[in-house]
């Protein structure tokens, strides 16, 4: 059985995209570094991915040097 786990947190995808910008990054070049797919992380940047791995925003957050709680929206 594969447990994957899921982030409990609504992540802001527009912060994503933010944070690559302020390091002057592609999408290409992000997905290349973190190892999440270009395709997955355009699906976050424009809001489209409601379900996020845990690993995955851990990895992003990892890559752009930016705190987890950077990302979460903001009720």
């Amino acid at each position: 059985m594969n447990c994957t786990r899921y982030s409990k947190h609504t992540i802001d995808g527009r912060k994503v995209k933010i944070a690559r910008a302020e390091k002057g990054w592609t999408l290409t070049r992000l997905a290349s570094e973190s190892g999440v797919s270009r395709k997955t992380i355009g699906e976050i940047e424009k809001g489209y991915k409601k379900i996020i791995r845990s690993s995955t925003i851990d990895q992003l957050a990892l890559t752009l040097e930016k705190p987890l709680e950077y990302f979460y929206k903001e009720n």
